[in-house]
Order: C-alpha cells, then structure tokens, then sequence
C-alpha cells in the first residue's frame, strides 16, 4: 500500500513538471528565427544543380567558389512558390539566398 501511495505521487509530481514545462510560451523561439531572418541579408548564387530532393526540400548547386547546399522552403521559383518541384538537374540557375542559424535557405531561384 505504501509502495504504491509513494508511486502515484512521483507520477503526479512528475505530471505537473511535464504540464508546467509544456505550458511555456514558445513564441519566443519563432520570434527569434524570425528577427534573425529580417537581419539577414539577401545573397546572389549561380551555378549548377547537382541534386534537388524534393522530400527534404534539398538543393544543391555547383558554383564557382564551391558547392552550395540551400534548403527551398522558402524559395520561389519565376515568381511561384509551388514551381521548385520541377528543378532539373544539371540545368543552370541563378538566384539569391539568406543564411539564418548557418543553414541558407534559398528566397529566389530561376533558370539562367
């Protein structure tokens, strides 16, 4: 009886840590990565696509200094955000990009 008493009380205090930790804001996060998105500035690239997996909004491009990896969340493609899809490899793109949190994420794409 004391066994059990001593479990169901570990598991209420461990129900009120996890209830407390959940209910945090998290807005301060997004609004984080959002400031550090407007403090970005915009990057031009131009090369050659090596790969584009379309499952992991994954691009990368061969460029003069390099290959450059971009992520396509947040790309338009000739002005269109459903358009990226259809990026051909070994076709030649230009476009720009913004590094948030050492990751770049490609803002504009379009065939050269």
């Amino acid at each position: 009886m004391k066994k059990s008493f001593v479990a169901c009380l570990v598991m209420l205090v461990c129900l009120v840590f996890m209830t407390a930790a959940f209910a945090q804001d998290k807005g301060e996060f997004s609004q984080g990565f959002q400031g550090k998105w407007a403090a970005a500035r915009n990057m031009a690239f131009e090369g050659t696509v090596i790969s584009h997996d379309t499952a992991c909004h994954c691009i990368v491009v061969k460029t003069s200094m390099g290959d450059l990896v971009l992520q396509d969340d947040y790309a338009k493609f000739d002005q269109e955000y459903n358009r990226l899809m259809g990026l051909k490899i070994g076709s030649m793109i230009k476009g720009e990009y913004k590094t948030v949190n050492y990751i770049n994420y490609a803002t504009m794409v379009s065939y050269k």
